[in-house]
């Protein structure tokens, strides 16, 4: 345990949200004297926190956001089994407050304030989604002008070989003809409404798309370091980009293919004489 992490965290680290300080707190007890290298895991700090494990991953989140902590040096936990292996994590001690958060200057009175102020404009933009969700679930809808999509009215007085609208245009309908179905709006009957497009919620991969911090943990808590998660990112990104797929999310195909990844690499490490030269995880599975 460090004594200048703990106090950096509980005095002098710059004005943070309330619930963020126990979360920072915990990681600096178990950072060095430089407070690099604390690798605590997410249910013990929920429990030394008095916190649930969703509060605290989203804690973490939100630390990393404020630059308040950075990823450190994986290797440190390298030692623990691959599944149960936390992150490592740094805390950015260079980052203070003069004279402390309970201090009486200007430039940390300043900080209070606009804290404050950003809470009371959360707090406002969350009472004001609220109301308009109320609004929208129960719409006002007058009942004037209400008709049907179809006419119902009775082919009287028509004759057989007509109906009501064929009788109006004078034309007869050909003998053993059906009517022509009517479509949807955007399709034909039996697409179960789909545009005319086919591809209502599919899109192809966004030209931003890249690999940010939360995937690089989410690799490193599920395959450990053993996955090369920039080498297969980038081939992810080839494959699909080169192919023109379109999916519904990408952050699970992306998924999907780290986990085929690791599978391969760990077959090949068991079974060397079945390696195929430029094998890769789209190669043994259609994505």
């Amino acid at each position: 345990m460090s004594t200048d992490a703990v106090k950096w965290a509980i005095e002098q680290a710059p004005p943070m949200p309330a619930q963020l300080v126990a979360t920072l707190t915990v990681l600096a007890h178990h950072a060095d004297k430089k407070g690099r290298g604390a690798y605590p895991s997410v249910p013990r700090i929920a429990a030394l926190a008095c916190k649930a494990e969703r509060s605290v991953r989203r804690d973490l989140r939100d630390l990393e956001k404020l630059k308040l902590i950075r990823m450190g040096d994986q290797s440190l936990a390298a030692h623990l089994p691959a599944d149960k292996r936390p992150v490592v994590y740094d805390l950015a001690l260079e980052f203070t407050t003069p004279g402390g958060r309970a201090g009486e200057d200007d430039r940390t009175r300043t900080s209070a304030r606009t804290l404050a102020s950003s809470r009371e404009r959360g707090r406002a933009a969350r009472e004001a989604k609220k109301a308009r969700s109320a609004q929208e679930s129960t719409p006002e809808r007058p009942d004037v002008d209400v008709r049907a999509d179809v006419d119902v009215r009775a082919d009287v007085d028509v004759p057989s070989d007509r109906t009501w609208a064929s009788a109006a245009t004078g034309r007869p309908r050909p003998p053993n003809q059906e009517p022509e179905p009517r479509t949807r709006r955007g399709g034909a009957r039996g697409d179960g409404g789909t545009s005319s497009n086919g591809a209502g919620h599919l899109h192809p991969l966004p030209v931003d798309f890249a690999l940010t911090d939360a995937m690089r943990r989410w690799s490193l808590k599920t395959f450990g370091p053993g996955l090369d998660v920039d080498h297969e990112t980038a081939k992810f990104i080839s494959h699909f980009r080169a192919e023109g797929v379109r999916k519904k999310s990408w952050p699970d195909a992306w998924q999907k293919w780290m986990r085929r990844a690791a599978e391969y690499a760990s077959e090949r490490a068991h079974r060397p004489q079945l390696r195929a030269v430029g094998q890769t995880p789209e190669d043994r599975e259609v994505f």
